[in-house]
């Protein structure tokens, strides 16, 4: 139970802080979190290396509530986006497994979608972010990226690991637009925005993929 579970990890404590005290109703949001159970079966299912910030994260959250449970509606976290619970990812992940067997032949292996990949938000089936445990693109093992699943075949590598994501939330928490969609911020507001990703993630930037030679 949240209340006798003390986070572990010094940003998934100052992540529950700010979120109690700038929109203690956005904790409705989330779902309580997962027992320890739930841990062990998902690292035993993965054996990809996560931070321990990932697991002490869904310790106190395990991903987004359903706006719908019968329609399977999950309510939105930053800026429309969805965090996936332990079993959601599960499912998401088998999903684009077994896709990846047999569609984006035309992309080179491993790029449109890789296995190494652990998605952990979600936006309807038009958007996903994703762990990368092996550092694709040349970037590094941990690092957060991106992609919109029907459009552009661009990725962006968005932050170097779980811990900036983290702390990239943790800010927009304390500007209080974390829960706005994007039409809904000003234009100071996404002056600060661009301004928080810059100091945190300023190795950001996106990857077009590269189609295979003919």
């Amino acid at each position: 139970m949240k209340q006798l579970f003390q986070p572990r990890n010094p940003l998934v404590r100052t992540f529950a802080q700010s979120l109690k005290r700038y929109c203690p109703d956005a904790q409705n949001l989330l779902n309580s979190g997962a027992i320890e159970t739930e841990i062990d079966l998902f690292k035993n299912r993965y054996k990809q290396s996560l931070p321990e910030t990932f697991y002490d994260f869904y310790r106190w959250y395990n991903g987004s509530a359903y706006e719908s449970s019968e329609n399977k509606w999950l309510l939105p976290f930053e800026h429309g986006r969805s965090i996936l619970s332990l079993a959601s990812i599960v499912k998401e992940k088998k999903f684009w497994d077994t896709q990846s067997q047999v569609n984006f032949q035309e992309w080179q292996p491993g790029e449109y979608w890789n296995k190494a990949w652990i998605p952990f938000m979600k936006v309807d089936d038009l958007w996903l972010r994703v762990v990368d445990t092996k550092g694709c693109f040349d970037g590094t093992p941990g690092q957060i990226i991106s992609f919109d699943c029907k459009n552009e075949p661009l990725r962006s590598i968005e932050c170097d690991s779980f811990d900036k994501w983290l702390e990239t939330v943790i800010a927009k928490i304390e500007l209080e637009c974390l829960f706005k969609e994007f039409h809904e911020i000003g234009l100071e507001e996404e002056k600060a925005i661009f301004a928080i990703d810059k100091r945190i993630n300023p190795n950001r930037h996106s990857v077009e993929l590269e189609p295979k030679n003919p």
